[in-house]
């Protein structure tokens, strides 16, 4: 159990960073190369060794895979490990949870898409803002993990592990939005000493 309490936030984190380091160029590109492979193996070994594991693993796979989120080298290169690994090693996946959370996982795409281009988070409105909130935190995912740990199917904990999983991907969200405030922060005082030393 402690196990995936402390490797699934580190997956959050992880694809995160790299994430936002090839797409949005706030992290250190040849760190996201350093650690794509790592967070594979990381991935893949959380797999192997539990099956109710490898299926919310899988499955959140397949949800990016399929909406065509990979987008980069080291995602690939990551995800070629993983596979690689499971060929290998051999994983127990639950079918019927696998195809309920895959679904799951690509409809919080689909969802994360549409709030992102109609901007539901900057909505007055409540319904809409409650939208924004439910697929911007990708919490469709988190309630069919919760349904089938509810009927026995898989240990309760996988729940907390979903949401320390999105917490951590959140708060690296957080990190990498402040480092593109900060240069416009800047530019803004510089902006003002200019005009200030021209009115002078």
């Amino acid at each position: 159990m402690y196990f995936f309490l402390l490797s699934y936030p580190i997956l959050g984190a992880g694809i995160k960073f790299i994430d936002d380091a090839f797409d949005e160029k706030r992290f250190n590109v040849n760190i996201a190369y350093i650690l794509a492979p790592i967070l594979g193996v990381l991935w893949a070994y959380s797999m192997v060794i539990n099956s109710a594991s490898a299926t919310i693993l899988l499955a959140i796979l397949l949800g990016v895979l399929l909406k065509g989120k990979i987008d980069n080298y080291a995602h690939l290169a990551g995800i070629g490990i993983i596979f690689a690994i499971l060929i290998i090693s051999g994983v127990n996946i639950l079918i019927i949870p696998l195809i309920i959370l895959t679904l799951s996982a690509i409809f919080d795409e689909v969802g994360n898409d549409f709030i992102d281009k109609h901007k539901y988070l900057n909505s007055n409105k409540i319904l809409q803002k409650f939208i924004g909130y439910f697929f911007d935190q990708r919490w469709l995912t988190k309630v069919a993990v919760l349904s089938i740990a509810v009927i026995g199917i898989i240990p309760l904990y996988f729940f907390l592990a979903m949401i320390l999983f999105d917490g951590a991907y959140l708060l690296v969200r957080g990190i990498s939005n402040t480092k593109t405030i900060l240069p416009k922060v800047v530019d803004t005082v510089e902006e003002e000493d200019r005009i200030t030393s021209y009115d002078i």
